[in-house]
């Protein structure tokens, strides 16, 4: 699609110092390099710039020059990236998130270095966990998990939580491939992965990333 035709109109500004508050906290509006941008009014409309209210709430705001078009959120035909989108909150003490905004940060399995994902790290009786906040939007969570290369040869246990209640159970090798694993959601709250040694010893960490996580 082209974009539309450019016309020029003079109008009257009027800077009033409108605020801007989002769910009680006041914000400031700023463009992409940081500059604050003040709101204004013309003709009897209040005209918010678009980046800040979208990232105020929680939306990231996306240009396209070609088609003249402000995307708020998702852009149609564009993969998401959930390790932005909604990463985990909160995980275990020895549990890494890598999120790829470093490319020398990463896991590896299988010989293939991972830039995006959960490397899960717990041992015996202390287990390795992350939790996501679904808020209840959705229907399946999708995530391939494997050994990391270099980490303990132990197997383990990978446990679903929804909502705090158990809801699988999954029994993974260090030697097994890494599979993907698709899991109901049922629009629950939150979702728990918890990782455990079924074998070995207490004092030994297993390793095992979780990556290629999307949500449906």
């Amino acid at each position: 699609m082209a974009a539309s035709t450019v016309t020029t109109k003079m109008i009257e500004a009027n800077y009033m110092g409108i605020k801007i508050v989002v769910d009680g906290v006041e914000v400031t509006p700023k463009d992409a390099n940081g500059k604050v941008v003040e709101p204004f009014a013309s003709s009897g409309t209040t005209y918010l710039p678009v980046r800040a209210i979208g990232e105020a709430l929680g939306k990231e705001v996306t240009w396209d020059g070609s088609t003249a078009t402000v995307y708020v959120g998702e852009v149609p035909g564009q993969a998401t990236d959930w390790m932005k989108k909604l990463p985990p909150y909160q995980v275990s003490t020895n549990t890494k998130i890598f999120d790829g905004s470093d490319p020398k940060s990463y896991m590896t399995i299988s010989g293939n270095k991972i830039a995006q994902g959960v490397q899960m790290s717990g041992g015996y009786k202390n287990e390795g966990y992350a939790i996501w906040n679904t808020n209840l939007q959705y229907d399946t969570m999708t995530f391939t998990i494997g050994h990391v290369d270099g980490s303990k040869e132990y197997k383990i246990s990978l446990d679903v939580y929804l909502d705090g209640e158990l809801a699988e159970t999954y029994t993974i090798d260090w030697s097994d491939a890494p599979q993907t694993i698709t899991i109901p959601l049922d629009h629950a709250a939150n979702v728990r992965l918890e990782t455990l040694n079924v074998e070995g010893t207490s004092g030994w960490n297993h390793e095992f990333g979780i990556y290629d996580i999307s949500f449906s």
